[in-house]
């Protein structure tokens, strides 16, 4: 009887791992080896497609009180026996970090793990690339939990990211050089470069003596202030602004009805963003966060179909950008946008 309950055991078990749901956001952070106490912040998001899957991964790190991150794209295979998911980051795709940083890209493999009602990925990293010099560590991450206008709080972390092993500082509030022939592929600055005081250029100041008037033996100075008048912007019969438009891409769909969902693809700093659609506003006033601005549209067969983003803001860290998801029928598109006080981000759709 014992036997025939473990088999049961055995195949709800494999039910539920079958059915597990790998696309979504999956938040926490990754160490290197010798240095376990120090963690930086990690976050994968997945598109999972059977076995296989593509996305973006942002790494956060803080470096004299300010705070950094580094976007890569990411492609993986998923093994549904032994649950493990292999990510593997291909290319940088935005990032604000220092001119002198260099990027390091990672591989982690990573297996599933459900305690109670908490999902997990866990697991090692190391270099993408055989010659990559990027160390490697532990890596630990949560199912995302959506919650409207969170700011993500990074856990301690140490003042580099993704360095040689050899050539990590110890932990400190600052940071030491590391030496480029180490690692060529870097994340994190080479070197800590100087403080050097601009020079102060000096304009050529024409000098204007002002009209003097002499009355009762008192010096009266009439100076006219040089003010320009302010021109408002133009604006349009929504009474937003007219800006030009970037169009990031044209996507062919084979249905009228689209879903798009629109995320902040970066740290959430405020931005405020107004979406239209074939310049009627269907979206007003509102903030990217890590929870979606969800959109049902409906396009015109015959004529291109333009979805804008309207920066009302540029938050924290201009500008304003975003990740927008566009569900059509069966078939998934990913798109980054990103807009400013000068120029709309848009994409074009076009029905078969």
């Amino acid at each position: 009887m014992m036997k025939y309950v473990l088999i049961v055991v055995s195949i709800l078990s494999g039910t539920t791992v079958s059915a597990q749901k790998w696309s979504g956001q999956w938040s926490g952070s990754f160490d290197a080896k010798g240095e376990e106490g120090y963690r930086t912040e990690y976050v994968l998001e997945i598109e999972a497609k059977g076995n296989s899957f593509t996305g973006t991964s942002v790494t956060y790190f803080t470096i004299l009180g300010k705070r950094y991150y580094t976007i890569c794209e990411i492609t993986g295979t998923i093994d549904p026996a032994s649950k493990t998911l292999t990510s593997t980051e291909t290319k940088v795709i935005k990032r604000n970090t220092p001119p002198d940083f260099r990027d390091c890209l990672q591989t982690h493999i990573l297996t599933y793990f459900k305690k109670g009602e908490t999902e997990e990925l866990a697991g090692v990293w190391k270099s993408a690339k055989a010659d990559g010099g990027c160390g490697t560590g532990s890596t630990v991450l949560n199912r995302k939990q959506l919650i409207k206008n969170t700011v993500t709080t990074p856990p301690p972390t140490n003042n580099t990211v993704r360095n040689n092993t050899n050539s990590r500082p110890a932990p400190s509030n600052t940071t030491k050089p590391v030496n480029p022939s180490n690692n060529n592929n870097n994340k994190t600055a080479t070197t800590k470069p100087p403080v050097v005081k601009p020079k102060t250029k000096k304009d050529s100041v024409v000098k204007t003596q002002p009209s003097i008037t002499k009355v009762e033996n008192e010096v009266t100075t009439d100076i006219k202030p040089d003010t320009k008048p302010v021109i408002a912007p133009p604006k349009m019969s929504n009474g937003l602004e007219r800006r030009d438009n970037k169009i990031f891409e044209t996507i062919t769909i084979e249905e009228e009805e689209i879903t798009v969902t629109l995320f902040d693809n970066a740290e959430i700093d405020g931005d405020i963003i107004t979406v239209l659609f074939n310049g009627d506003v269907v979206a007003a006033q509102k903030q990217l966060s890590d929870k979606p601005i969800t959109l049902k549209l409906k396009a015109v067969k015959g004529k291109d179909n333009t979805l804008t983003m309207y920066a009302e803001n540029q938050g924290k860290i201009p500008p304003n950008t975003a990740i927008m998801r566009v569900q059509n029928g069966d078939n998934y598109y990913k798109v980054f946008l990103s807009a400013d006080d000068k120029k709309n981000a848009s994409v074009v759709f076009r029905v078969k």
